[in-house]
């Protein structure tokens, strides 16, 4: 077990590394894993929020969700790349959540996934301030029977709502998409839209 804490807090000391020495802008394409992303503003649950995601991720086939997300109940959106290997989900839930609740929000999350799977690894978390939002978010590692993925899961408050996101990636990939996602949820932005 001693080992397992090691690899955790090195993990997250480069975290932290990583995000003073990056400088993202995500005005302009980046190119991760071969594969070139331009990230423009895009609107969900009837315009109530806004946030920058990639231009070329695009809502996931039935089949595939069918595939990845063996639950009865889907995440209400589903975004994907083009071979389908990173997705983001979003999840506007009934209920009343402030902004100061958020935190204690995530931690719940984060307990629950650590008594349902045990195995999880976590790595970072921390509190965003995004354009009209307070976002915490969590990082670590699953396991499934496609392999070890790496995840951000992210918790906002969106019209007094909860907002319950994630990002998944092959866990090989999470060294590019870290930070770039991390930008990305500094984006969320609270639009009013439908009430």
């Amino acid at each position: 077990m001693a080992f397992a804490d090691e690899a955790i807090i090195k993990r997250r000391a480069e975290a932290e590394q990583r995000k003073r020495e990056t400088n993202i802008d995500l005005a302009k394409e980046q190119v991760l894993y071969g594969e070139v992303y331009n990230f423009i503003p895009k609107q969900f649950f009837d315009s109530r929020l806004d946030f920058m995601v990639p231009e070329e991720f695009s809502p996931i086939p039935a089949d595939v969700a069918d595939e990845k997300y063996l639950t009865a109940q889907k995440p209400q959106v589903i975004l994907t790349n083009r071979d389908c290997t990173a997705d983001i989900t979003l999840n506007l839930l009934d209920g009343a959540l402030e902004a100061a609740q958020v935190p204690l929000c995530l931690q719940k999350l984060k307990n629950t996934i650590r008594k349902a799977f045990p195995a999880t690894l976590f790595f970072d978390e921390g509190q965003l301030d995004a354009v009209g939002a307070s976002v915490a978010y969590m990082d670590f590692k699953s396991f499934s029977l496609g392999g070890p993925a790496y995840n951000i899961m992210f918790v906002s408050a969106i019209c007094k709502r909860p907002l319950i996101a994630s990002f998944n990636c092959p866990f090989e990939h999470w060294e590019q998409w870290q930070p770039v996602v991390l930008e990305m949820l500094k984006t969320i932005r609270e639009t009013g839209g439908a009430q």
